[in-house]
């Protein structure tokens, strides 16, 4: 699940997105999630296979704005589109989420409205 939806308690388009980034990664690397043993013994393109490995990233991607719409993951399913770009280094967790036009020069968490997921705590 998306980790934004135990904050909302609501599926969006963007949690169904993540959601699918999750099965296509499942699927692409043969096991389930924490499982150490991989599966893939069958013959694969080396390209299709990068091809998934990236959109499944990026729909997986923490920022719900920054994940792909199911219109841009069928387009690059069918090699309409290429993947999406994704970041060389992991972003966190951060709740509420940075709308796409943040251009901000400080991106620093520091005095603003942003809470990394870690720093959340219950009442």
């Amino acid at each position: 699940m998306a980790p934004e939806i135990f904050l909302t308690g609501r599926a969006t388009d963007e949690t169904d997105a993540y959601a699918f980034g999750v099965l296509i990664l499942e699927v692409a690397c043969g096991r389930k999630p924490g499982s150490q043993n991989s599966r893939l013994e069958v013959k694969f393109s080396e390209e299709e296979m990068e091809c998934v490995l990236i959109l499944g990233l990026a729909c997986c991607h923490p920022n719900p704005h920054l994940r792909p719409s199911m219109k841009v993951v069928l387009q690059v399913l069918s090699r309409e589109a290429s993947p999406p770009r994704v970041p060389i280094e992991w972003p966190s967790f951060v709740w509420p989420a940075m709308p796409p036009s943040f251009n901000g020069s400080d991106h620093s968490l520091t005095g603003s409205q942003l809470t990394p997921f870690s720093d959340i705590s219950a009442r």
